[in-house]
């Protein structure tokens, strides 16, 4: 019995250095890796170092300034992480057959539309599921789902061809937008062409590069403009906009606030391009999560007929 025990003992503390050594891999450094995990740093320290000479081999090379995994390590790495998932898969199985959603989901979606709408979705499906633990990855980049390990991708915007299944979450008004001492100084544009003598302020992230489109004459017709400002993010280029520096399109959500302050106005609105199509993207399964299918089902129900 008490060798039963000190196997079953021996076996946790694997484990817990499995997860570990993910933790620090994933942050990136110890410091990183203990605080998500909530341990001191000479406790992550030393449960490296501990299964490092456990298992005989060095798995991270130490620098002043970042972690390397040695190819020991990228083995082992993804041995451990194949098996804290299916052990995580499992422990989420077995409690959903007894009518409980738990286990951890992991999201992906652009900043600012994660900031103003999407974080009210979450708050609302967390009160309701407290037994799934989110994590939220709030960036503007176009992420690759399945080789960054997302469960659920919100993505704005035409879609490429892929594996991944697209769900329609809703529908996102843009429009462009200019600041009232703005159009004091260079006027109000009244066609899209005007738009080549105006200061125009641009997304970098932006596909197809410095350009918009227009309904002109019944059909979408592309403007392109050297901008006067570039920036790889919505909120400050709005920002920009309410300054005075420039013309923005950009979300209605992150506009019309600024439009009823009174910082901005919209314009073009008789050539105004069709609403972008906001979509949820997540890999086919042959038995999906209770916890991916509930949140799915919870985000469309929230976004259901609206618009940002």
């Amino acid at each position: 019995m008490l060798g039963i025990d000190h196997t079953a003992r021996g076996a946790m503390d694997r484990l817990q250095a499995m997860q570990i050594f993910r933790a620090v891999v994933e942050a990136g450094s110890f410091a990183g890796g203990a605080r998500k995990l909530g341990l001191s740093n000479a406790m992550v320290s030393k449960q490296i170092s501990r299964l490092e000479a456990l298992l005989g081999v060095r798995l991270l090379m130490r620098t002043t300034r970042r972690l390397q995994l040695t190819t020991e390590g990228e083995r082992y790495l993804q041995g451990a992480a194949r098996l804290l998932d299916e052990l995580g898969e499992l422990e989420a199985a077995l409690g959903e057959q007894r009518g409980e959603v738990r286990g951890r989901l992991r999201l992906s979606a652009p900043l600012d539309f994660g900031v103003r709408e999407l974080m009210p979705a979450l708050q609302a499906f967390e009160q309701a599921h407290p037994g799934i633990e989110l994590e939220v990855v709030l960036e503007d980049r176009r992420v690759d789902p399945l080789a960054e390990d997302f469960d659920l991708t919100v993505r704005i915007g035409a879609l490429e061809d892929s594996s991944l299944i697209a769900r329609p979450l809703m529908e996102m008004p843009i429009h462009l937008y200019g600041a009232p001492s703005y159009f004091e100084r260079h006027g109000v544009p009244q066609h899209p062409r005007d738009l080549a003598s105006h200061r125009c302020l641009h997304y970098s992230l932006q596909r197809g590069g410095p350009g918009w489109t227009f309904w002109v004459d019944g059909h979408p017709e592309r403007v392109r403009y050297r901008p006067v400002l570039t920036c790889n993010n919505g909120r400050a280029l709005v920002e920009a906009a309410a300054r005075g520096m420039g013309l923005a399109m950009k979300p209605a959500f992150l506009g019309e606030p600024e439009v009823r302050r009174g910082r901005l106005v919209r314009v073009l609105d008789a050539f105004a391009p069709p609403p972008l199509e906001v979509y949820l993207l997540y890999a086919e399964r042959e038995l999906m999560p209770a916890r991916l299918r509930v949140l799915i089902d919870a985000l469309l129900a929230h976004f259901q007929g609206r618009q940002a």
